[in-house]
């Protein structure tokens, strides 16, 4: 499983209190964890959260470049 503070500074999905919230996860702690969204911040307590995950648009921009390193490293007749 991977850790939640791995994500600091990525745009997630969060689930909590039977909402789901998308944004830039700025902060983390015992208590509270700390979202920017486009309109405004939001701070939610640490024991509503249910899940934190990569939001769909930055893992397609991770695979994206993920895909472009890999197919970047080789040139014409090195394969």
């Amino acid at each position: 499983m991977q850790d939640i503070r791995e994500l600091l500074g990525k745009e997630v999905e969060i689930l909590a209190n039977g909402m789901s919230y998308r944004g830039t996860l700025v902060e983390v702690s015992d208590t509270e964890v700390h979202l920017k969204t486009p309109m405004q911040w939001v701070a939610l307590p640490a024991s509503s959260v249910g899940q934190v995950k990569l939001a769909e648009k930055a893992r397609i921009a991770e695979a994206d470049k993920l895909n472009v390193e890999i197919t970047g490293t080789y040139g014409e007749g090195d394969v």
